[in-house]
């Protein structure tokens, strides 16, 4: 277990230091001051320290120096944020509220909007970050303003403007596992009003981080990963500016369906695994793919004192995988084909005040439509699992659930003193989730049984009220403090997977939270943290069976916690960013929880008992992050030096909390140069140097235990170019 008082030492260790060689260096130092960074966490461009929500921003910046590619590297850059990659699909997390189930339907806790979009599709969200301007980290409900399922949070992606003059920047990668990367972006004014660009990004890897025991072929692997995307911005006056953008995404391998059996567990067939973390021992290899993308039509207007935002979009996503769900060389239960195929269609218009009142308001509405199919869901049984009496060897299902959701909301922010303000925010939302799904077999010899159970058809009607309050003052310059009240919800909908399950109910989330934004040192120094209560009841906790997963209810929860972001401009050139988070958190009640109880002779139990005092899934009791960037400049050049350390105090991955991934640490470090101009640079980089094998996913089912595991030691050399 790690010790959070190591923690809040080190917080102290970086900052103490920070502060005093500041004052020593006084105003002719050459240490220079933070930006300010702008937000739009409440939907309109305002200052970071004059918003009264937890966010923690990551910048364009940021995101280089820490050899950040893809959304799931934002764990070790934002505090109480904890994400993952599984199966294929993003599992992201934020103060211990996320999403343990994925599928036909099935939605994240946490959103994920990109440019104002809102991401519906799990598989849809795994994104590479190549053209990525700022990333906001929303902590807490944000059921006002953004509302589609926000119970706990959001991950809001902001990509780069094109400008009117002519840019662009490529980078190359090599490095171990026969790893290769390149990405190109291109901008441009193409007429007094209309600029675009156009990004691009390829990887792959020629060898996997492990093998199949069994097979002797490579796994871990991502074959191809490729995604381009490209906006174009039409401003004809001043008031006015339209943006169309599209995107497409395609990738191929094994890298987030490659598993074994859990450490310290056993298999219902066959021995125990004695792999490497990164080896698997099954029948068949795990396969997994996936393609899809979107546009967007964003149109804002100025209308006098008032301003006018539309947002249209349509995406849609094929997936596609494959993985031997006993997890041995026996051919016992495969799920042979599991495609799921998403669409969605979002329309929002919104109004809102203009800037510099006393006064602001914005109000708006939304709809949103959404069709999640398993076109088909297969899976095969073998040998020690199929009946000789009735000797079905697969069993295939074809379901889909469709969502419509309507949405109004408003929010106002008055002035009630000259350093006071009060905001009062109201969303309502009306929602309707139906499924239709049937079941059909094949027994041994291909011979079609027919539907194994009467269609499935059933709908279910949601509506429900969701609410903020906020009060904050400053305090002195650069202090500002602040009290919340918001109300999180996430509709209830089926298990497509499971579809025999009776409907999941709606889950809602009390947040009461105090915070401090702060900037000090002649603005060397930003301190920004929160302490918050949360009041979770309905909790939708998933659920394994057969290596099939869908959703249940457990009754409540509590959690509270404090996190904290600092960031500091030591001497010049060097720059600390650090963050902690810090979280309790418990079943309150949960009278029907599901245990997997270990059978000696392999496979689990599964028993209902009570799982009141048991921690969450997937939620660290602390974390804490601090990342290094020191630059020096000399005539032949730009050094760059950058080192990134992140500590886990590890969590549970089911709500038994029976297995379990033990705290950890990780350390990466990287060594750069850029010519003087800027043109050409070079980057030495290494991840995770200490070869942690931290799991990406831990669940059981009654036949086998499994996990996956993030990527081992990485390093290679990236060249880049600027023109």
């Amino acid at each position: 277990m790690i010790d959070t008082r190591l923690y809040v030492g080190l917080l102290l260790a970086g900052l103490l230091p920070s502060a005093a060689i500041a004052q020593e260096a006084g105003p002719a130092s050459q240490a220079t001051s933070l930006d300010e960074v702008v937000v739009t966490a409440q939907r309109r461009s305002e200052n970071l320290q004059s918003v009264p929500i937890a966010v923690s921003v990551v910048s364009a910046e940021t995101l280089a120096s820490a050899g950040a590619t893809d959304i799931t590297d934002l764990n070790h850059l934002a505090p109480g944020l904890h994400i993952q990659a599984s199966a294929g699909f993003l599992v992201p997390r934020i103060r211990g509220i996320g999403t343990t189930a994925y599928g036909a339907g099935l939605e994240n806790s946490i959103a994920t909007y990109v440019d104002g979009v809102y991401y519906a599709s799990g598989a849809g969200s795994l994104l590479g970050l190549n053209n990525v301007a700022q990333i906001d980290v929303l902590k807490g409900p944000q059921g006002t303003l953004f509302g589609r399922n926000a119970t706990g949070g959001l991950i809001q992606i902001t990509t780069r403007e094109p400008s009117q003059a002519f840019t662009g920047q490529a980078s190359a990668t090599y490095g171990n596992y026969e790893s290769a990367s390149a990405s190109l972006y291109l901008a441009g004014g193409l007429t007094d009003t209309l600029a675009a660009d156009l990004a691009i990004q390829i990887a792959g890897q020629g060898e996997g981080y492990g093998v199949n025991l069994n097979t002797g072929n490579d796994v871990y692997r991502t074959e191809e990963d490729f995604a381009v995307r490209s906006k174009w911005v039409f401003s004809p006056g001043p008031s006015t500016d339209i943006q169309l953008i599209v995107d497409y995404l395609g990738r191929e391998g094994s890298g987030t369906v490659s598993s074994h059996q859990a450490p310290g567990t056993k298999p219902l067939f066959g021995p125990a695994f004695a792999g490497s973390p990164w080896d698997i021992d099954s029948d068949i290899d795990p396969d997994q793919s996936l393609t899809g993308g979107g546009a967007s039509l964003r149109w804002e207007q100025g209308i006098g004192d008032l301003n006018f935002l539309s947002i249209t979009a349509y995406r849609e996503s094929s997936s596609y995988l494959r993985f031997d769900t006993d997890l041995t060389p026996t051919p016992a239960l495969t799920l042979s084909n599991s495609t799921l195929d998403d669409q969605q269609f979002s329309q929002e218009f919104q109004l809102q005040s203009g800037s510099g009142s006393n006064f602001q308001w914005l109000a708006g509405v939304y709809y949103f439509s959404a069709d999640g199919k398993f076109n088909p869901n297969e899976l095969t049984f073998g040998g020690p699992l199929i009946n000789p009496r009735f000797p079905i060897q697969t069993v295939t299902s074809h379901a889909n659930q469709k969502t419509e959701s309507y949405a109004a909301y408003g929010q106002a922010t008055f002035a009630i003193g000259p350093d006071t303000n009060l905001t009062a925010g109201l969303r309502y939302t009306t929602e309707t989730r139906s499924i239709r799904s049937l079941t059909e077999g094949t027994l041994v010899g291909g011979i079609p049984t027919g539907p194994l159970a009467p269609e499935t058809t059933d709908s279910r009607d949601y509506e429900k009220p969701t609410w903020r309050l906020a009060l904050d003052h400053k305090l002195a310059e650069g202090v500002l403090v602040y009290a919340s009240y918001n109300r999180g919800f996430k509709s209830g909908g089926f298990n497509a997977a499971l579809p025999n399950d009776p409907p999941f109910e709606p889950e809602v989330l009390d947040a009461y939270e105090v915070g401090l934004k702060s900037v000090f040192l002649d603005r060397r120094v930003r301190l920004n943290g929160a302490a918050f209560f949360y009041d979770y009841a309905n909790i939708q906790v998933g659920r394994y069976q057969n290596g099939q997963i869908g959703y249940y209810n457990g009754a409540s929860a509590e959690i509270y916690g404090a996190d904290i972001d600092i960031e500091a401009h030591v001497v010049s050139g060097l720059t600390l960013r650090a963050g902690l988070s810090l979280l309790h958190d418990r079943f309150k009640s949960f009278p029907n929880a599901i245990f997997a109880i270990p059978r000696p002779t392999g496979g689990t139990q599964a028993v209902i008992a009570s799982a009141e005092g048991n921690r969450l899934p997937l939620t660290p009791d602390a974390t804490f992050n601090l990342n290094i960037n020191y630059e020096k400049y000399t005539t032949s050049g730009t050094w760059t030096v950058d080192a990134g350390y992140y500590a886990n105090s590890g969590w549970f991955g089911q709500s038994d909390n029976i297995l379990q991934q033990d705290g950890y640490s990780t350390f990466d470090f990287a060594l750069g140069w850029r010519a003087p101009d800027d043109r050409i640079g070079v980057r030495l980089w290494g991840k995770n140097l200490g070869d942690e094998a931290v799991a990406s996913a831990l669940g059981a089912s009654d036949i086998s235990s499994i996990v996956q595991y993030e990527a081992p030691r990485t390093y290679g050399l990236t060249l880049t170019s600027s023109f």
